[in-house]
């Protein structure tokens, strides 16, 4: 089945999440006019990422239910174009009682075919995140669809490549990763959804945002600071970098430092046909025997490093 998907690259008003829902609502039915039958949003769309200086209260303002007001507005416009969204992430209050960063896919019906939880959060001053509460998903679920098979990666999950495989290996078509990375990450944005889409045979369609934080602090050594007090209060420019990928090949781009959407046409028969050519010419395509070292827990961290996060690590054992 062929199919219009739509990267939308916003720009992101901060503090203010009614803004944010407007202009997302204006984006999907732009993105309609041009045919598109999904459109995907960035990593906190609507209120950009906590941040190490933000209290429990801001924590709280941020995070939404799930279905909730957010995701009932959009899939009301779903319903009134008939097509879907993936929304980004918003903070989701679980019925856990936990806060996890999700992606939901609305349908054409209104209705939430699934929803995704981040598996890899970070703790980055800009995106504060198990310090904010927020813990991981344990989860790699595919979502079978009337489009087809589809997968979510958000941030983080995108930048390691073992995420996208597993994906292509359970069948995806589409691998869908709203992300939400500032302007420095914007050839890196680029660069991995080429390589996400050779490892996986999945059309990847990866959002990003465009625009301003400002006040707010990063890492010293991640943006040349002079000290880690002079990178406390800093304006952080995104650049957007919105791309869909297919193999080694973009085939479609949104243009870098402008609210834009990307483009293009998937075919949901294209990834089946390109695992079947390498299954009939690389008979060691993929050798689990020797990937042991992988999924030690020994190996979690970096080789010689050893941090102690002063958070709880939020890793629970499957039941």
């Amino acid at each position: 089945m062929k199919y219009i998907v739509a990267a939308c690259q916003p720009n992101i008003a901060q503090g203010d999440k009614a803004a944010n829902l407007k202009k997302a609502l204006a984006m999907i039915d732009e993105a309609v006019e041009q045919g598109a039958k999904v459109t995907v949003f960035p990593e906190y769309f609507l209120t950009w990422p906590p941040t190490s200086a933000m209290t429990k209260a801001d924590i709280d303002d941020m995070a939404e239910t799930i279905p909730g007001p957010s995701t009932d507005a959009i899939a009301k416009k779903c319903v009134e174009t008939g097509t879907y969204c993936v929304c980004g992430t918003i903070i989701e209050k679980c019925d856990d009682g936990k806060l996890r960063n999700t992606s939901a896919i609305i349908g054409p019906d209104g209705k939430i075919i699934g929803k995704y939880h981040k598996a890899q959060p970070e703790n980055a001053p800009a995106k504060f995140e198990p310090g904010s509460g927020i813990w991981p998903g344990n989860e790699l679920p595919v979502f079978e669809t009337p489009l087809g098979r589809w997968a979510i990666m958000v941030d983080m999950d995108f930048s390691n490549l073992e995420i996208p495989r597993v994906y292509g290996l359970k069948g995806a078509d589409v691998i869908f990763a709203p992300v939400c990375w500032s302007a420095k990450f914007v050839p890196v944005i680029e660069t991995l959804a080429r390589a996400s889409g050779l490892q996986s045979h999945a059309y990847i369609v990866a959002s990003n945002p465009v625009g301003w934080r400002k006040s707010i602090p990063v890492h010293a050594w991640a943006f040349a600071a002079q000290s880690q007090e002079s990178a406390n209060s800093v304006d952080l420019s995104y650049g957007g970098g919105s791309c869909i990928a297919l193999g080694n090949n973009l085939i479609g781009k949104a243009c870098n430092f402008a609210e834009g959407i990307a483009y293009a046409v998937v075919d949901s028969a294209t990834p089946s046909a390109g695992r079947a050519n390498d299954a009939s010419i690389y008979p060691f395509w993929r050798r689990p025997d020797l990937y042991s070292e992988i999924v030690k827990p020994e190996t979690a961290q970096p080789w010689g490093t050893s941090v102690k996060h002063d958070v709880p690590t939020h890793i629970e054992p499957k039941k």
